[in-house]
């Protein structure tokens, strides 16, 4: 992962307001929450202490603002399954399996099929260098 989170003093003020001022919403679930004082990070999904909820990644994949990512590395995987080149049924897999970061170089277009493949990998023993693998080759496809 390219991007770093260096956090500033204010991030650990609990007198601050939230950073999304109360709209966690909106704030695209662009690592907002992460640099937010008032938020508790855990297993892939955010709990803020000022609103009493999860903020889970699920509840972004609604939001303009997800969509605009999404539709973004789908033009830069040309509409295509970065594996298998499929046109269809495509999915924005998130290469390092944490559903909040939204990197443009941790998403890659998968088809439903390769995307499910992906996961089952994933899932077993040394899956996750196989699957590094593959997304590897398939990004050298991608940039030539």
């Amino acid at each position: 992962m390219t991007d770093s989170l260096q956090l500033t003093l204010g991030a650990f003020d609990r007198t601050l307001p939230p950073l999304c001022n109360g709209s966690p919403d909106r704030n695209g679930f662009r690592r907002l929450c992460w640099r937010c004082p008032h938020a508790v990070r855990e297993r892939g999904a955010v709990y803020c202490t000022v609103l009493c909820r999860p903020i889970t990644a699920r509840d972004k994949y609604g939001l303009r603002e997800w969509k605009a990512v999404r539709t973004s590395i789908l033009a830069r995987d040309r509409d295509r399954c970065a594996v298998c080149g499929a046109e269809g049924h495509l999915h924005v897999h998130h290469i390092d399996r944490d559903p909040t970061n939204d990197a443009p170089d941790n998403l890659i277009t998968l088809c439903e099929t390769c995307h499910a493949r992906a996961h089952r990998a994933l899932a077993r023993d040394g899956g996750a260098a196989r699957v590094a693998g593959v997304f590897a080759a398939s990004d050298d496809i991608r940039n030539t």
